[in-house]
């Protein structure tokens, strides 16, 4: 069976441009063919690849350009091709290489349909078209991570705000009390005006049961702050507290919008479409990040084996080999969904607690290997991502075992973890200190 490759440089509102390669003869057939997303252009492009050949396999290669590449993916596969959704680097590589010192989309066209015999097989995983609803679900994690995104922003510009006008309040005001403090007496003048007493009686009213110890350092912060700045209007502390005010509205709106989103919407499409996950059964990830995974994932059979998923998830490390010399400690590939690499990780940060496998892992690259916790937790998240994948092969639920691999519960594996692989304090102080220099 002859192969005809399709490259296909995508446009978002200009037209896409395809170049069409015989690997066999090493040359090609067709390029810098111009088409747009009509059933007959590409049916002409479809043709003219099949064209003078009698029995012949259609591979297309594209990347994930915008959600053009959807419709021109779907219609290629509904019609027999092969279809590859490439990482964009691997094709800008390829390019530089090729045409170091030229770019043009024909030439991107022609880059995409060598990219079939240029990668290793392990890098080609076949797009399979996922249904509308997976679909769905997969833009409902996206739009959650935007929402998240948005609330940590918030949060990092008012602990900015702290920083400048108050001198930071982390170790100052508790958690419980700081949006009373946003909202009522963020001017240092009016603190130190009201005094102490004042203000732990008009905060009892407002928490009956309030802790008001903290009141005397947070008037003589604001006593210091006066003497730092002289001048209210050199901050300008009344427009300061209006900002505030709106970005904590606005926090109370995307912590609502987050609620609706994942009661009302995305947990419900995923029990719909997943009743009985095997994702489930594992110690540290729930339904949110189950319906991550599954929305990504799609197909599991589409990966050859855990090391070729957990590839795809972008947690394992780079190598650098060469005659006997091999680079260690090497930087993660990243290459997968940043969506599923940051559910990945902190879903590692909770089974590591659970899975006494997984705390030997966590444990060895902490104080055996020298690294620090972010680097062992990565290490943790790569082992976890090849359990998921042999769990969602068979479909059957995670099992946790001791060292021997013998089965065993979750409270005896976390006191096994309690007594053998906690990692003292002092050694993590020591690596974080070590990180940052």
């Amino acid at each position: 069976m002859d192969i005809r490759v399709i490259g296909i440089d995508l446009g978002v509102k200009a037209a896409h441009t395809a170049a069409i390669y015989a690997p066999a003869q090493q040359r090609f057939l067709v390029k810098g063919m111009r088409f747009r997303t009509r059933v007959k252009d590409m049916m002409r492009v479809l043709e003219r690849a099949r064209a003078d050949v009698t029995d012949v396999r259609v591979v297309v290669m594209l990347e994930a350009t915008g959600m053009s590449w959807h419709p021109v993916g779907l219609f290629f596969h509904r019609h027999g091709a092969t279809v590859y959704r490439l990482n964009g680097r691997y094709t800008k590589a390829q390019r530089k290489a090729s045409w170091p010192h030229a770019r043009s989309d024909r030439l991107d066209s022609m880059t995409l349909a060598t990219m079939y015999t240029a990668l290793p097989p392990q890098r080609l995983i076949p797009w399979e078209p996922p249904s509308g609803e997976l679909l769905a679900l997969q833009r409902m994690g996206r739009e959650l991570q935007r929402l998240v995104r948005f609330q940590t922003s918030i949060q990092l510009r008012l602990q900015a705000y702290n920083q400048w006008a108050w001198g930071g309040w982390h170790q100052l005001v508790p958690a419980r009390y700081r949006e009373w403090v946003w909202r009522n007496f963020y001017d240092p003048w009016t603190v130190t005006a009201y005094g102490a007493d004042w203000l732990a009686l008009h905060l009892q009213e407002a928490y009956p049961d309030a802790d008001t110890s903290w009141i005397p350092r947070w008037v003589t912060r604001a006593a210091a702050m006066q003497a730092l700045y002289q001048d209210a209007t050199a901050v300008g502390y009344d427009h300061l507290a209006q900002l505030i005010a709106r970005e904590l509205d606005r926090m109370t709106w995307v912590t609502q919008e987050r609620t609706t989103l994942v009661k009302d919407h995305f947990l419900p499409l995923y029990f719909h479409l997943f009743p009985d996950d095997p994702l489930l059964s594992f110690q540290g990830i729930g339904p949110r990040s189950a319906a991550i995974y599954r929305s990504f994932i799609l197909d599991i059979s589409r990966f050859r084996n855990g090391d070729a998923f957990a590839q795809w998830t972008g947690m394992v490390p780079r190598s650098d080999q060469s005659g006997d010399a091999r680079r260690t400690h090497m930087r993660l590939s990243k290459q997968g969904p940043n969506l599923v690499k940051a559910t990945l990780y902190q879903n590692a940060e909770v089974a590591r607690q659970w899975d006494l496998q997984l705390a030997a892992i966590y444990y060895t690259q902490m104080v055996v290997q020298g690294k620090h916790h972010t680097q062992a937790v990565c290490a943790v998240a790569s082992h976890l991502a090849r359990r998921i994948f042999a769990v969602l092969r068979d479909n059957r639920p995670y099992q946790l075992r001791d060292l021997q691999g013998r089965p065993i519960s979750k409270e005896d594996s976390r006191a096994l973890i309690l007594e053998r692989f906690q990692v003292p304090e002092s050694l993590r102080k020591q690596r974080r200190k070590h990180r940052q220099s």
